[in-house]
């Protein structure tokens, strides 16, 4: 019978009911790949959602630890040949001798021993090297990126007590923090605290090589002799307040490039007592560097400025750079620097 239907499929399809029919299955066909698209969206986006709120509270509860970079300079001295050199070379601007020193702004924290007093007043004791430097130079340090300077070493009272008391506020209305140097013994024995990054980082600073009768007093300025009688409970009271703790002496023999026993002493006593990292400086050259229960000792930096052009030794020193990350000092890594005819300072 359909034999003789050759349109039968047109027909079918032509049919009221079948087009009710096929247009039904057609919609509803739609309808449920709709609702298939829509719940898989719906999944999806609150997979996205859990996953977004998973990562949040693992952010939350395991949060990515900051870290604080730091720059550890030698011994700066800008009087004698370098006050000269400037006056010369640079018409008496200080700052031009760090027009390559960049490196030194470079760390969020840049830590280095300032040799001598900055000042305009004083009386000159006449020792057989006695240094005062322009008041110019700390604006020029600020500049270059110095935060923090050791103020206790052997030449801080070659002006007699006007010029150290001067130098400690010309340096704090800089911003500026001097370590190991006050106008009292309760001043000195306080470590110099700096908060940033979610770090409190303290320094305290030692000399080991005097001037010993200028060492603060309940009454009087000075600085903090690491032959103090309360030097472990200095140490460990300082650590008591900050997450982290530099110690710093001025301690060793001019010109060795070895550190001795002494040295080696009152390093490892400040590390037994919580020092998380031990630098030095005085010996003008830079020293050997060891580890000790799993801390840094930096024996000497040697100089970063000085006027001491008669050695290649003294012309040169070291930069360290460290990073504190999870209250713990690491990626330390020393760099050479050079001082060239001026007494400027660039990386080698």
């Amino acid at each position: 019978m359909f034999a003789q239907m050759p349109n039968a499929d047109k027909l079918i399809m032509n049919s009221q009911p079948s087009k009710k029919i096929i247009f039904s299955l057609t919609i509803i066909a739609l309808i449920s790949c709709y609702i298939g698209r829509q719940t898989e969206w719906q999944v999806q986006r609150i997979s996205d959602h859990y996953q977004t709120e998973a990562t949040v509270l693992n952010a939350i509860a395991n949060p990515i630890p900051q870290t604080l970079t730091f720059g550890f300079a030698g011994d700066i001295m800008l009087d004698r040949g370098v006050r000269v050199s400037v006056n010369k070379n640079f018409s008496g601007v200080y700052s031009r001798l760090f027009a390559n020193a960049q490196f030194l702004a470079q760390p969020d924290i840049t830590f280095a021993n300032l040799e001598g007093p900055v000042s305009d007043t004083g009386t000159n004791k006449h020792n057989l090297y006695s240094f005062r430097m322009d008041p110019k130079v700390i604006p020029a340090l600020k500049s270059a990126g110095v935060d923090v300077v050791s103020f206790a070493n052997n030449h801080i009272e070659d002006w007699r007590a006007p010029a150290f008391n001067d130098t400690l506020k010309r340096l704090s209305d800089a911003g500026i923090l001097a370590c190991g140097a006050g106008l009292t013994k309760s001043d000195v024995i306080k470590p110099a605290i700096i908060q940033q990054n979610g770090y409190k980082v303290g320094f305290i600073c030692f000399s080991d090589v005097g001037p010993n009768a200028f060492a603060a007093t309940a009454t009087s300025s000075g600085i903090l002799l690491a032959s103090d009688p309360d030097f472990d409970s200095i140490i460990k009271n300082a650590k008591s307040q900050v997450d982290d703790l530099v110690v710093s002496f001025h301690s060793g023999i001019e010109y060795q490039t070895v550190h001795n026993a002494r040295q080696e002493e009152i390093f490892k006593r400040a590390v037994d007592d919580g020092a998380d990292l031990v630098v030095g400086a005085h010996p003008h050259v830079a020293e050997d560097i060891q580890t000790y229960k799993g801390i840094t000792m930096m024996y000497s930096l040697g100089n970063f400025i000085f006027d001491q052009s008669f050695s290649k030794n003294t012309m040169q020193g070291l930069f360290v750079t460290a990073t504190l990350k999870d209250k713990v000092f690491t990626d330390i890594v020393p760099h050479t620097v050079v001082l060239d005819k001026n007494f400027a300072p660039s990386l080698k």
